[in-house]
């Protein structure tokens, strides 16, 4: 299968869990070290190979700007107070229609989970962690057979069976059936539903496969205590791996 050449992360949300240090800038422009999570994911893609990044802003959208200049492309979500991050990945549509990657902008990953998704045989697939506890907060899975049956926040933890990491590979007809779904959802004024709503609506009609992270280090930065592990834990490993990767 081709590999993606394009990648859209979505960086529209305020961060309110993140107060004060999001009250000027989206919580992906926070530090972890060196740099922000948004320049460690752009720095990964580049490695990969990825050369066309597209990134969706809202809140404080002119700190993005001031912060990557011209590297990427920039779709702005004027509504973001009011909408979640499906309604941004549609705004992007006309970039990944043709196959993308698509970044949630709080996620810091291991360099590997990102080879390993892109090498995936699977045309359409997402990264999943089976190795995490699971609650309420966690955009859980279940996946018999390797293949995506369920993706919700709602799904009772019981019966989940890993996490979201929040990384997606779609290629030309899964993103056209994801920016569909997309499409056909902010049209009708669903708006406050989160990205991976396309995938569990595309259910039994497009498969997507879930690829298992296999003890890989990431994180999703939601609270304090997630940047601090991210700053003290993850980032150091991640990105002495990343600085040990040639340029595809």
């Amino acid at each position: 299968m081709p590999r993606p050449e394009r990648a859209i992360i979505l960086a529209a949300g305020a961060g309110g869990r993140l107060l004060p240090d999001t009250a000027d800038k989206p919580k992906g422009l926070l530090s972890v070290g060196a740099e922000s999570i948004i320049e460690y994911q752009i720095r990964a893609l580049r490695k990969a190979g990825i050369a066309q990044i597209a990134l969706v802003t809202g809140h404080a959208a002119e700190r993005v700007h001031d912060a990557l200049g011209d590297s990427v492309l920039y779709f702005h979500n004027e509504r973001y107070r009011e909408t979640n991050s499906l309604y941004s990945l549609w705004i992007a549509a006309e970039f990944g229609r043709a196959g993308c990657l698509v970044f949630n902008s709080d996620v810091l990953f291991h360099p590997a989970l990102l080879e390993k998704l892109l090498a995936s045989s699977a045309e359409d697939a997402i990264l999943v962690d089976y190795g995490v506890e699971l609650g309420e907060e966690e955009m859980k899975v279940t996946a018999p057979g390797g293949i995506i049956a369920k993706i919700s926040k709602n799904i009772d933890p019981r019966e989940a069976e890993g996490e979201n990491v929040g990384i997606v590979k779609m290629g030309r007809e899964g993103a056209a059936a994801v920016f569909d779904v997309a499409a056909a959802f902010a049209r009708a004024g669903a708006w406050n539903l989160w990205a991976p709503h396309a995938i569990e609506a595309l259910i039994g009609r497009h498969p997507f496969a879930a690829i298992p992270t296999e003890g890989r280090p990431w994180i999703e930065i939601d609270y304090r205590h997630d940047l601090k592990r991210a700053r003290d834990e993850v980032y150091p490993i991640i990105a002495e791996a990343l600085d040990g990767i040639a340029q595809r």
